[in-house]
């Protein structure tokens, strides 16, 4: 015997009513608890900035390495963080969408949804789930809304520490002589993997700064001159 297709569900307007609010309350829980993760993140790499800072410039005995050290902790703090955003901003999609062409209706039924198919690209969405953004949009966002501005902190830190440790330079080439690590790496070296790293990071915030193709998107306020405002 072939197997009959299952009959098709029906719901009525106070069903969908009652799956689509308590579809919106998991989604807008899901967002939170990401949205606590990225927090969460961005104060380790703070902290861990503000420790080692305190630590190099405890005593001029300290190599200037520690605030090398800062550096690859926070990197790898960034890339745990452009993950997470990866996630949050699945969930934040999910919200944003039934929020625009769901809720706004309810409270103003004149209103026409945004979206027309806004049902159907839920639902595309939670049969086929997809990030809408690459890591390298994630990265790039991240880096350029909190973790610039804590790589420009260690750039002028180390440069502090290295003209001040143990005294006072008198010249700027004094600067490569005190770069060079345990007299192992050369200080042109050191210069040269500093430059290229922060580089690296500057080219990366700049080819990932577009704006946003998906449906849903952050409108910004009437006063404000930018076309769109992602979070």
């Amino acid at each position: 015997m072939s197997e009959q297709p299952p009959a098709k569900m029906e719901l009525t307007s106070s069903e969908f009513v009652t799956a689509v609010v308590h579809f919106f309350r998991g989604e807008m829980y899901r967002a939170t608890v990401w949205r606590t993760r990225l927090d969460t993140t961005t104060n380790w790499a703070i902290i861990t900035t503000a420790a080692f800072l305190s630590f190099g410039f405890g005593s001029a005995d300290i190599p200037h390495l520690v605030i090398i050290l800062a550096n690859i902790f926070v990197f790898f703090f960034l890339i745990i963080e452009a993950r997470r955003y990866k996630y949050f901003d699945l969930w934040r999609w999910r919200v944003s969408l039934i929020s625009e062409n769901f809720f706004a209706t309810v409270f103003t039924p004149s209103k026409n949804p945004i979206h027309e198919n806004w049902r159907e690209l839920l639902s595309r969405d939670l049969q086929h789930p997809r990030f809408k953004m690459t890591f390298m949009e994630a990265f790039g966002r991240r880096l350029r809304r909190n973790y610039s501005w804590i790589f420009l902190v260690l750039v002028i830190c180390w440069l502090t520490k290295v003209s001040i440790h143990p005294t006072p330079i008198e010249h700027f080439t004094d600067i490569l002589k005190r770069a060079e690590i345990f007299h192992l790496i050369p200080g042109w070296l050191v210069l040269a993997i500093g430059v290229i790293f922060n580089g690296i990071l500057f080219v990366i915030a700049l080819l990932t700064l577009k704006s946003r193709e998906e449906v849903v998107r952050i409108y910004p306020s009437k006063k404000s001159k930018l076309k769109i405002s992602n979070i």
